[in-house]
């Protein structure tokens, strides 16, 4: 463009120069005999000549117009390249300020410097490489239950209950040292015994592959694996409570490949229980798998999100231990043999558990539902014991992301392992729940207002009498709680 422009102011210049010298040619030429032209033809020449001094005057402006518009063009360049070698300057500081935190990183000199970062639900604080992470995490709850119970032929009185619990009061501490393939998760609740609950060291990213090593939630059950301060009730279901396997010690693996539509757990534990050690020399396994198809489903119970595409996921899971026999418990015999097969060692008990589980989420509602099989093989002369239970539950924002009202629906067995008759006969071994929630998200789930009733019965499986003791309760909780 600027090429064009001088191009074109040269050769204005020229035709100026040109016009000049036309002006200034003599008035009147003669002709070949030497005589002069008339009036007429030099009053035509004057006029030819004004024409040609206004047309070298016009096109004079234009030129200097012209060396005008270059001149500031050189100015804008000028200014354009001074800005862009600033720029430059400034990406090369930036680049040597890097370098350097990088190198005091490696050298160590950087590492009583910290980055906190403050996010809508909580904060993290992260080295300034990025090689250590420290989420930390607080969640305080406070339950009030009033349950009124029918009295039952082995009661004095009625077995009604007013008070108030602290069931969570936990401290969790997550995050990752040295690279995100090393992290960790520290999680301790000073309002329940054992106050140690998660405490393991995972290698790998989890997405594709992930081994944890410590103590951790068995993969069984998709309620209990659901972080409890996320749950549309106050607790899990009593069916989730009968089959519930809790916490125990030893190796995990896990990944969620697919962009997530897969979902494995594979353990390998004591068996005996968290915080404790191996009450035999046998080893407990489990596994579960969930797939959605149709993409991830959020963690968590109900539709917080409020997903505007359809999302569900389908899941098995299966649980097999061999404890040491509750012969003595059962019978109430403390001489019991406990030791049938004379091999010098207490008997086992083998426990083989099944389970399947459903979720679907859409715009506010959520559907979820599980299934549990359990079969004890006590061994030697003893039957073989088998129990099950299901629930199913259902829930909806009627206010979005704020007001959720949700529905129960639970049957189950209450497996035999350790119980003695009496109990049995006193609170029944087969129990039906009924319940109703409502639930208001002040702040998600870190400021959360639950209030949930239910109503049990409770009955003898061998008889189909009720439980001796309280065998019709109607329970009432609220249940305020906050988190980060």
């Amino acid at each position: 463009m600027r090429i064009g422009l001088r191009a074109a102011l040269a050769a204005a210049a020229v035709f100026v120069c040109a016009a000049r010298a036309n002006a200034q040619v003599t008035p009147a030429p003669a002709d070949d005999a030497g005589v002069s032209v008339g009036p007429g033809a030099g009053a035509k020449g004057e006029a030819e000549l004004a024409a040609s001094g206004k047309a070298a005057q016009d096109l004079e402006a234009q030129v200097i117009e012209l060396r005008r518009i270059i001149e500031e063009m050189d100015r804008s360049r000028a200014s354009v390249d001074d800005l862009r070698r600033r720029l430059d300057e400034m990406e090369a500081r930036l680049g040597e300020n890097d370098r350097r935190d990088d190198a005091l990183a490696a050298s160590g000199a950087g590492r009583e410097a910290s980055l906190f970062k403050f996010r809508d639900d909580g904060f993290a604080m992260r080295s300034p490489n990025g090689r250590f992470l420290l989420v930390p995490h607080l969640r305080l709850q406070t339950v009030y239950t009033g349950l009124i119970a029918s009295r039952g032929m082995m009661d004095t009185a009625a077995p009604d209950v007013s008070e108030f619990t602290l069931p969570h009061a936990e401290v969790i501490l997550e995050g990752h040292v040295g690279s995100r393939l090393f992290s960790y998760r520290l999680q301790l609740d000073a309002a329940q015994s054992p106050t140690i609950r998660d405490a393991y060291i995972q290698v790998g990213t989890g997405r594709r592959f992930g081994l944890r090593i410590g103590q951790f939630k068995i993969p069984y059950g998709l309620q209990r694996w659901t972080y409890s301060g996320e749950l549309e009730f106050v607790t899990i279901s009593t069916p989730m409570q009968a089959f519930t396997l809790e916490r125990d010690i030893g190796l995990m693996a896990t990944g969620r490949p697919f962009a997530g539509r897969l979902e494995y757990e594979l353990s390998v534990t004591n068996g005996s229980g968290a915080g404790r050690l191996n009450d035999n020399i046998d080893l407990a396994y489990a596994a579960r798998v969930v797939a959605a198809p149709w993409g991830p489903v959020t963690p968590g119970e109900g539709d917080l999100e409020w997903h505007p595409r359809p999302r569900a996921s389908f899941g098995v899971a299966g649980y097999y231990n061999l404890v040491p026999t509750d012969l003595v418990a059962r019978t109430g015999d403390p001489n019991a043999d406990t030791d049938y097969d004379d091999d010098g060692r207490i008997d086992n008990v083998a426990i083989w558990q099944g389970g399947a589980e459903v979720k679907a989420l859409w715009r506010g509602a959520s559907v979820q539902a599980e299934l549990f099989r359990r079969y004890e093989v006590p061994g030697g002369p003893y039957a073989s014991r088998s129990t099950w239970g299901a629930y199913a539950q259902a829930g909806y924002f009627v206010i979005r992301g704020r007001l959720q009202v949700a529905a129960r629906f639970g049957h189950t067995d209450v497996p035999l392992f350790g119980s003695t008759a009496l109990d049995r006969a006193l609170h029944g071994d087969r129990i039906t729940e009924e319940a109703a929630a409502v639930n208001a998200y002040l702040r998600g789930q870190r400021v959360k207002v639950q209030v949930d009733y239910t109503h049990f019965h409770g009955e003898q499986m061998a008889t189909g009498l009720d439980a001796l003791s309280g065998p019709n309760a109607n329970r009432v909780r609220a249940a305020v709680q906050l988190g980060f």
